[in-house]
């Protein structure tokens, strides 16, 4: 493009300087034309890294695909899932791994809005003791397991038996028998993931408004009906946040059973996610453990999606 002569102005011709400009400036416009696509670049990445293990999963569910015998390998289609709902432990498992789901969040988040009450209340030490709230979270889950592991040794040498015998209780086989092996999961479970239910209610109780404490306050309303009819109707949605991210972590449980009882005994823990483990690289059916696999991922999909669904209508209602 010329520049334009000296008093002519037209759509072909530019003033010689902004010429040079738009010349110079054109390799820095190109850079800030890529610059949204590299900086996506790591966000695409990560999509891929987590769609390529699932296709990759569905894919092997459809498959007779054996670890020691590669050779054998074809395609069943979903005969790896009428197989699945013909076997007993198939509903041994599911059950257990949704009864389980629904005791551990019930349990949890009672627990968890009890602890963010009392963080809430003007108590001494409240700072020290929501720090101190945090550290179940900052261990790993196995480290954890393994730690309550030895507290739950069957013998007297274990710290719980230990107290439990000056109430003149006998030692308890916690993690070795079908009775409590699945109480003894969901104490574990709960210790870790507790301070993360309290932590979300007790943001929720910091950011709800004054004006109807106030008013029940002039009104005179006891400390219950506070409790009922205000505070739980406006920390509802916060509640089902908190209930959404423990059932999908339930759901699919599976470090702290593999780290104490891994599944046992006689299957008392024995959920999906550990029966898919044990097909797959146990008894190296990859087709089978795989089936398990998008079993449960349909199931956490459906459980969260349920969820989410019921947040979004307590949080139009509590915005009302």
């Amino acid at each position: 493009m010329a520049p334009c002569p000296q008093g002519v102005m037209g759509p072909r011709c530019v003033v010689g300087t902004t010429g040079r400009m738009d010349t110079q400036r054109t390799p820095a416009r190109r850079r800030e034309a890529w610059l949204p696509y590299l900086l996506l670049t790591p966000g695409l990445l990560l999509l891929v890294g987590m769609l390529y293990p699932f296709f990759l999963g569905a894919y092997y569910s459809l498959t007779s695909y054996f670890l020691q015998y590669p050779h054998l390998f074809r395609f069943v289609w979903l005969g790896n899932y009428l197989k699945l709902l013909q076997d007993p432990l198939f509903g041994t498992s599911l059950r257990f791994t949704l009864g389980y789901a629904a005791v551990a969040v019930l349990v949890q988040v009672v627990l968890g809005l009890g602890v963010a009450l009392l963080l809430n209340s003007r108590i001494p030490g409240r700072g020290v003791l929501r720090a101190m709230m945090l550290m179940p979270l900052m261990m790993p889950p196995v480290i954890t397991a393994l730690m309550w592991k030895v507290m739950m040794a069957a013998t007297k040498s274990g710290i719980l038996n230990y107290l439990l015998s000056f109430l003149g209780v006998g030692a308890i086989n916690w993690l070795g028998s079908v009775d409590f092996a699945a109480v003894s999961i969901l104490i574990i479970d709960t210790w870790g993931n507790l301070p993360f239910v309290s932590l979300i209610l007790l943001g929720g109780l910091q950011s709800l408004p004054y004006e109807p404490y106030e008013a029940a306050l002039v009104d005179g309303a006891s400390g219950w009906g506070v409790f009922r009819y205000i505070t739980l109707p406006l920390l509802k949605p916060f509640i089902i946040l908190a209930a959404t991210f423990r059932v999908m972590d339930a759901l699919r449980i599976f470090d702290v059973i593999y780290a104490t009882t891994v599944g046992g005994p006689a299957d008392a823990t024995m959920n999906l996610h550990m029966r898919a483990f044990w097909q797959a690289f146990q008894w190296y059916s990859m087709g089978m453990g795989m089936a398990y696999a998008m079993v449960l991922l349909v199931l956490v999909f459906l459980a969260s999606l349920i969820l989410m669904g019921t947040w979004r209508r307590a949080a139009e209602q509590t915005t009302l």
